[in-house]
């Protein structure tokens, strides 16, 4: 999409909808994967967000390394992305 002379990135537009769009807070970027209420209290947000989906999938898209994305810790979003490149190399 075209906004003036600006080209504007449509593959992000799902942010504006995502439950943790007005948060302020570290709450998804936990010091640590070990601080389980920081990841609960996340992931509980991500539960009932409406692009779920869409924020997991541009995380593993993007190589996201940090944070809670999709309802997925860092190191769960590790095991996804392998399964996703075992998943490709066994459908090529």
């Amino acid at each position: 999409m075209i906004k003036g002379d600006t080209l504007l990135d449509l593959s992000q537009e799902w942010r504006e909808f995502a439950a943790c769009s007005d948060r302020t807070d570290d709450l998804f970027f936990p010091s640590s994967e070990s601080d389980i209420s920081m990841v609960r209290a996340a992931k509980a947000v991500c539960l009932s967000c409406p692009v779920q989906e869409e924020c997991l999938q541009y995380s593993l898209d993007t190589g996201q390394t940090e944070g809670v994305w999709g309802g997925l810790t860092s190191r769960e979003r590790r095991v996804a992305r392998r399964k996703r490149v075992a998943a490709s190399r066994r459908a090529s």
